[in-house]
């Protein structure tokens, strides 16, 4: 894309942003598709920069890998609960240990 109409662009994102109105009635009001002002306010920080002649950083490599979790200890101790509400079936297996937060379960379940 060349200078003249990224500045277009930038100019039309500036005004959008300094109505303060939705972007979807900024977008009719102006005859501009709503696809092309999302993507030019996506868009709107790195064509500044390049204008200022200003390096963007780009984002790093994504890293694909092993993320160790931590998980709590399983309680040998739990309460088998079996719900139906007409075809649908649910099993829990719940810790005793966590029985407080069972209670709560049940009662927004129940409502």
């Amino acid at each position: 894309m060349d200078r003249e109409r990224l500045e277009r662009c930038l100019a039309q994102v500036a005004a959008y942003k300094a109505s303060g109105l939705k972007a979807s009635v900024w977008a009719q009001a102006n005859g501009v598709s709503i696809r092309d002002l999302s993507s030019w306010c996506a868009h709107a920080q790195r064509w500044q920069a390049r204008l200022d002649g200003v390096e963007v950083a780009k984002p790093g490599p994504k890293v694909d890998g092993f993320v160790a979790a931590r998980l709590p200890v399983a309680s040998a101790t739990t309460v088998r609960i079996e719900l139906h509400a007409g075809s649908t079936r649910l099993e829990l297996h719940w810790p005793v240990a966590n029985a407080r937060e069972l209670a709560a379960w049940l009662r927004e379940v129940g409502r």
